[in-house]
Parts: C-alpha cells; sequence; structure tokens
C-alpha cells in the first residue's frame, strides 16, 4: 500500500540523483584522529566548505513509519525533515527535506520554505505556518507525516577530492532533544544517547569501485548509522 511520504514530489523520481553514502563511526574522543584520517588520506581531501552546525526536526507518521522502517532495516526507507544551518533555534528559515534510501544508496528534494517559523510557538502554529507556504506536492505529504519526533544538531566539516567526485562529511558534537510529548518545541531536555562521531563518505553511482579503494583506507569499519534512530533509540 502506497503511503504519502511515498508519494515523492515529482522530480525526485529519476534514478540519476541517486548516489552512495557509506557511513563510518568512531567515539569523539578520537575526533584529531579522524581529521587526520580524512586530511592526510592518498585521495588528497581539502576543505571544501567552512564547518558549521546542521539542525534537523524530524517529522513522522503518528505510528512513527519511518522510525519503524529503519528499525526493521527496510531496503526501502523515507524520511522527511526540516533543516537549517547555524546556531539560530528560535526564528529560522529551513528546507523540507525528503530523504530516499534504497539499500546503500540515497538522495533527497529540497524545498525552501518562503517564510521564517518561530521555534517558539506552539506545534499546531509551526506545523500550520509549514503546511500553508509548501508546495502542493509537499503539502500531499504533509497530511500524515505531521508529528514532531526529533529535533538535533551537531558541528559538521565538509572534504571533497581535487577533481570534486568524493565527498565526505565529519560529524560531531551531536545533540538531540525528542519532541513526541511536547506542546512546543523542546530545547531544554535533551536525550541522553550517546555522543558518536560519523565519517560519512559520499559518491555518484558511477564511482562506487573509486569510493570501496577510499573507504579501504580508512581503520574503521562500514557501520549502519542514522541520527534519528538513535535520538529515539538511544541504546
Amino acid at each position: 500500500m502506497t503511503t504519502p511520504i511515498d508519494q515523492q514530489p515529482h522530480d525526485i523520481q529519476s534514478d540519476a540523483d541517486l548516489r552512495y553514502e557509506l557511513k563510518l563511526v568512531c567515539p569523539p574522543r578520537l575526533l584529531p584522529q579522524a581529521r587526520s584520517w580524512i586530511r592526510l588520506h592518498p585521495a588528497g581531501f581539502t576543505v571544501a566548505y567552512p564547518p558549521r552546525r546542521v539542525n534537523s526536526l524530524y517529522l513522522d507518521t503518528l505510528h512513527l513509519s519511518s522510525l519503524s522502517e529503519n528499525l526493521a532495516g527496510l531496503n526501502e526507507r523515507n524520511k522527511l525533515r526540516l533543516r537549517w544551518y547555524g546556531d539560530a533555534t528560535t526564528n529560522i528559515q529551513p528546507y523540507l527535506e525528503l530523504k530516499q534510501k534504497h539499500n546503500m544508496l540515497g538522495r533527497k528534494k529540497r524545498y525552501l520554505l518562503p517564510c521564517q517559523l518561530d521555534m517558539s510557538a506552539p506545534w499546531s502554529a509551526v506545523l500550520e505556518t509549514i503546511r500553508v507556504h509548501s508546495e502542493p506536492d509537499w503539502q500531499a505529504i504533509l497530511q500524515t507525516v505531521n508529528q514532531p519526533s526529533l529535533l538535533n544538531h551537531y558541528q559538521r566539516e565538509y572534504y571533497v577530492t581535487p577533481d570534486g567526485a568524493i565527498r565526505v562529511t565529519l560529524d560531531f558534537a551531536q545533540a538531540a532533544y525528542d519532541q513526541r510529548l511536547s506542546l512546543r518545541p523542546n530545547l531544554r531536555i535533551r536525550v541522553p544517547s550517546a555522543d558518536n562521531m560519523v565519517i560519512e563518505i559520499k559518491s555518484a553511482q558511477g564511482q562506487a569501485e573509486r569510493l570501496q579503494e577510499i573507504v579501504a583506507c580508512f581503520p574503521l569499519p562500514r557501520s549502519r548509522n542514522s541520527k534519528y534512530v538513535r535520538g529515539l533509540r538511544p541504546w
């Protein structure tokens, strides 16, 4: 049965935008070593973008379908979130993002909301503002994928190969806040989850062999890691 979150905006249907996303996880005490692994890698990674804080608000169905799909290990998974950058926590102008996974491949559709959100307002007001200012394709998804479930943030560093074909991000200093029982955004009570560090290596489908060679040079095993799942199921 098709659910609204599967009825994605029409221009995300093409396989051309699918990319590999491989993750390596290690404890935060290894941050200096992780930076060295990237900067001294034989692929020649350089800084692609200034580091910044990444913020995400995950929306799910009433029965947490996105969480269940991930916990069940389904090959086809979807997540809807709001994403914004920087230290702002009250007045924000986020992107709506629909992220899709197919085994190791992923893609996402983004839509910049044409307005600011007041994150000190009740959830009912925040969600209504999102709905009113979204395009019809997104409104269809938001009919049922409309439950604020988790808000998280972390620091991210960006690296890229000289030809721009392989990108690496390094995420650390993670914090998560459960939203399921809150009438308005909860930014005070943190989830007591482990602060893992995540190295994510990304490339287009045609770079699969090269991607494997690059991953093999890191002294870490590949791992499944979902910040959304870890925020709601920390142990």
